[in-house]
Order: C-alpha cells, then structure tokens, then sequence
C-alpha cells in the first residue's frame, strides 16, 4: 500500500509597492530578489508575477491553497476568524499524494546556504504540470503601517524568489513511491536577518495554481547544525566545515588548527618561508627567507595569503620590504 500525505499549512508574504511601509534600510517588504537568475532586486516584480495569477485586485488578497481568496483585512483581525477556521480546518484534513523534506547547511555570520529539497510521490497523481517552488523568506519584520495606524510583525516575508523564472521551475517527474531531489544555494543578504530567514517550498500546479503541499525549514534551527560531524555544533566549532573534534588552537586567535592555514605563531613578518623550531614554534628568520622572497618578487603569484611580507607597512609589497629583510637577516635574524 502506498501511502498519502497529510497537507501542511504555511504562508509566504507578497507585499505590494504601493501599500508597503519602507524604513530606508534596505528591508522594504515589496523587493524581492528575482528568482535564480543575475538579475537586480526589483520593487513589486514578484508581487506582481504572483498577484496575475490569481487576478488580485483586493488589499490585502489572501490566496488560500491557490483554490479560495479572502480579500480585506477586517478591523480588528479577530473579525475574520469565523473566515479563516474552516478553510484551515479543511486544509489540515486533507491528503496530499507528496510530502517534501528540507535538509542543508548553514553556519551563522556566513552568507551562503545550501539545501537539498527531496519531494517523495506517495498514492494518486494530483496533476501533469507540477513544480517544486523555493522561496527565501525573512520572518518578524516589525514595521508602522499607517492605515491602520500600529506597529506590527510581519511573517515570512519573501525575500528571494528562486524558482520564478522558467528557466528556473524544478519541475516534478514522479510515479508512485518515487522521489526527486533538488539542491542548490543561496545568498543571505546584509540587509536580511540571518537567523530569521527561512526556505519555503511548495508544489504547484503550473496549469491551474493550485497547490498541494508545502514545507518550511528555519535555515538557523532546521538545516545541518554540525556541518563536519565532529559532535560541535557550527556555531561552536572553531573550524566549523572541518572535522576536529579536539578544537585544538595553538595560536588561540578563534581559528582551530584544523583549518588555520595562517598560524599567527610562526606566521611574524619576514618569516617568508613560514618555518619554526621547536615546541615553543619560534619563528626562523635566515637567508633561506631572503631568497623566498626574491622568488616571490619575480613570480608574485606564489603569494599566499598566509605570508607576512609587507614589512614597511606601506601597503605594498616590493623590494624595499626585501631591502628591510636583508637587513633583519644581516642583523642577526631570528633563530
């Protein structure tokens, strides 16, 4: 026996230009990164995309499974209780043929996410046109919105669209007891909150819009907490990609040892070779320095980012900082 799916519930905000407060910092609710391609975020493009489909003309417009609408907010919002209960009664009673799993990495403070979407087909076949939609959203969003005069928090607010364009759709091709992954990444803006950004993900059907599953994972709480599997999780982990269970960090600048490529140790200036003595790793300081550096002055793209060769400090790196060096040598050195 194969098995159905119950619906799960979520919600993405569209916000329209025109009714959508703007705090001038870069998180006004209407821009929204346009999908997988290059392009430059654009106030309402997605908004409009989206509010085309279903024909919205109403403020705010609720489009309710890509099936029902309500539009009007209603003043106070309880008054629409006796609105929303049933549909979402029915929604939650409802069996889908498709359940979707979210899985990823993400480590606070860096930019880039990744996902992996797996989408399992269970009993029946809703429909021939079906897509997988990623939406990027931000959550908790606290703006003064003027009609009706309060400050208010607003959910899951889409920040990047990932499958709008065509191009783009990932596009189901599923039988009974089957399953489709998809991956890719994403890039948090600085204008975002990192730890409130969300993925949303659900499956529409591209002829009729209606949709007949979805899923949401918290990119801070729901994706891959301990990305090496060293039992640290990110956050803690002081290489946070690379296993090291110890956390060793024998400079002790935050960086274990593991992936600390540039030991600040050893790594002093003049110290072209990046060599050491002993237990203590007391930097050397010798002629076998002063020729690594006429090497890289010929050949400057065996500069690595470990070395400190910019002795004068001046900001560039030329054959007075070797002059400096080969004084520091004739001086006695290090070691």
């Amino acid at each position: 026996m194969i098995q159905e799916f119950p619906g799960v519930l979520n919600t993405v905000e569209w916000h329209s230009p025109n009714y959508t407060p703007n705090d001038g910092e870069g998180s006004d609710l209407a821009t929204v990164i346009n999908g997988c391609s290059d392009d430059a975020p654009e106030e309402g493009l997605v908004y409009y995309n989206r509010g085309s489909l279903y024909n919205v003309g109403g403020i705010p417009h609720l489009q309710w499974n890509g099936v029902d609408n309500v539009i009007g907010a209603g003043s106070p919002w309880w008054d629409r209780y006796e609105d929303y209960y049933p549909m979402v009664v029915d929604y939650s009673n409802q069996q889908t043929a498709y359940e979707i799993e979210i899985t990823g990495a993400y480590i606070s403070g860096d930019p880039n996410v990744t996902y992996e979407i797996t989408v399992s087909q269970g009993a029946g076949s809703p429909g021939e046109n079906m897509a997988l939609e990623i939406v990027i959203a931000e959550d908790s969003l606290y703006h003064f919105w003027s009609s009706p005069s309060v400050y208010h928090y607003t959910r899951n607010v889409s920040r990047n669209y990932l499958t709008l364009e065509d191009q783009c759709k990932n596009i189901l091709s599923l039988s009974n007891g089957e399953t489709q992954t998809f991956s890719g990444e994403f890039e948090i803006s600085d204008a975002w909150v990192g730890d409130n950004i969300k993925i949303i993900t659900f499956i529409q059907d591209l002829d009729t819009y209606e949709v007949y599953q979805s899923e949401i994972a918290s990119v801070s709480r729901d994706l891959d907490p301990d990305v090496d599997g060293d039992g640290i999780t990110n956050n803690d982990d002081n290489c946070p990609s690379v296993h090291n269970f110890t956390q060793e960090d024998w400079d002790e600048d935050g960086i274990g040892d593991a992936c600390d490529y540039c030991n600040d140790v050893a790594n002093v200036p003049g110290n072209v070779n990046i060599d050491a003595l002993g237990e203590e790793v007391e930097p050397i300081i010798n002629v076998m320095d002063i020729l690594a550096f006429s090497d890289l002055l010929d050949d400057n793209s065996l500069i690595n980012d470990c070395q400190s060769l910019d002795l004068l400090e001046d900001g560039e790196i030329n054959q007075f900082d070797l002059i400096v060096l080969i004084d520091l040598v004739a001086g006695g050195g290090i070691n």
